[in-house]
């Protein structure tokens, strides 16, 4: 299992430094060290997605960042994130998000962004290590006053059941808001202000 998992990060990572040229079953096959039929098949099995609807979904969220952040023609974005037409990319923008990207880019407004988890990081375990210990000093700095958006899991005990239960499509969603001071964060509510199983997102504002 974990030589499968190892083989879809490969993939993940080559899509990630590449994602704006023409990424064949091939290239992918080369980076997972399997046969592009397996490859295929552990894509989908780890992540959910083909690596084509993948690709897509980075290039579609990446492109709705750049057409947030600067002044840009649409058909420089279109070709630079590795579409093949303007008129492909306006479609695809318009089924992925719901609207057009040159109305997105006059005023953008809070997207579903695509988040492109590894999928090594799904599996992780918890260890309590004494070994090696260091002093610590710390030093108070003051800071403006932030503002917090908290969406709360009920059941969820930890971060990915609080994924699974809200989506972690919420991470792309906070992503999108370009007031959003770094990157939105996860963290327990004070005991007294929460019941008992949830967990908080925030994003600083």
């Amino acid at each position: 299992m974990q030589e499968q998992i190892e083989a879809v990060q490969r993939m993940q990572n080559y899509i990630a430094a590449h994602f704006s040229e023409n990424i064949t079953l091939a290239d992918l096959s080369r980076a997972s060290l399997f046969s592009p039929w397996y490859s295929y098949r552990l894509f989908m099995q780890h992540v959910g997605l083909t690596p084509s609807d993948y690709i897509r979904k980075l290039r579609l969220s990446k492109s709705a960042l750049k057409l947030r952040d600067h002044s840009c023609k649409i058909i420089d974005v279109a070709f630079e994130m590795g579409f093949c037409s303007v008129d492909g990319y306006q479609r695809a923008f318009f089924r992925e998000f719901g609207c057009n990207p040159r109305e997105y880019a006059l005023r953008p407004v809070p997207l579903y962004l695509f988040t492109p988890y590894g999928v090594k990081f799904r599996k992780y375990e918890r260890r309590a290590v004494m070994n090696n210990l260091k002093n610590i000093f710390i030093h108070i700095i003051e800071k403006p006053t932030r503002k917090v958006m908290i969406k709360r899991g009920v059941t969820a005990a930890d971060y990915f059941t609080y994924c699974e239960e809200v989506g972690c499509d919420v991470w792309g969603l906070l992503q999108s808001i370009k007031s959003i001071s770094g990157e939105p964060v996860c963290l327990w509510a004070a005991v007294r202000i929460q019941n008992a199983g949830y967990v908080g997102v925030c994003a600083r504002l």
